[in-house]
C-alpha cells in the first residue's frame, strides 16, 4: 500500500488508526512511500502551527512502522505516487491510501485502487476496481 501525505497526516492526527489498514485490506501488504512524500512531510514539519507537529509525528510513524521508501527524483509527491503505483502495478497488487479527491480520481482513471477515510464508517474504505 502506497501512503500519501494526507493519509499520513490523518494517521498522525489520530483520525485513522494505523491498524485500520489491516482491517481494510485483508491481504498481506507492505507500506511504502515515494521519497517525495518524505520531503513534503519534512517541509511541513519545519513550518509553524499544529500541522507541523502532525508532520513530525508522521515522520516518526514511518520509521516505527518500517515503511519502505522508494527513491524518486520528482518534486511533486502526487506525480511520484502515480509513477510508483504504475511501476508496481504489474508486479503486485497496488492500493494507494489517500484522502486527496483529485488524486483518487486520477488513480481511478488509471485502474489503480485507492483507500480513503470514510467518516460515516469511521475508518478506511478500499475502493476496489471491478475485474477487467
Amino acid at each position: 500500500m502506497i501512503l500519501d501525505t494526507s493519509m499520513l497526516l490523518d494517521i498522525a492526527r489520530g483520525l485513522i488508526p494505523l491498524s485500520s489498514i489491516s482491517e481494510a485490506i485483508e491481504l498481506a501488504y507492505e507500506l511504502v512511500v515515494p521519497s517525495s512524500v518524505l520531503r513534503e512531510l519534512e517541509d511541513i514539519s519545519r513550518g509553524p502551527g499544529v500541522k507541523s507537529r502532525y508532520a513530525r509525528r508522521a515522520l516518526e510513524l514511518l520509521e516505527v512502522a518500517g515503511v519502505k521508501v522508494y527513491d524518486d527524483r520528482l518534486s511533486d509527491a502526487d506525480e511520484a505516487i502515480v509513477e510508483l503505483a504504475l511501476s508496481l502495478k504489474g508486479r503486485c497488487s497496488v492500493v494507494v491510501a489517500t484522502n486527496d479527491k483529485a488524486l483518487r480520481r486520477r488513480l481511478r482513471s488509471l485502474d489503480i485502487p485507492t483507500a480513503y477515510y470514510r467518516r460515516a464508517r469511521g475508518g478506511l474504505e478500499v475502493e476496489w476496481l471491478p475485474p477487467a
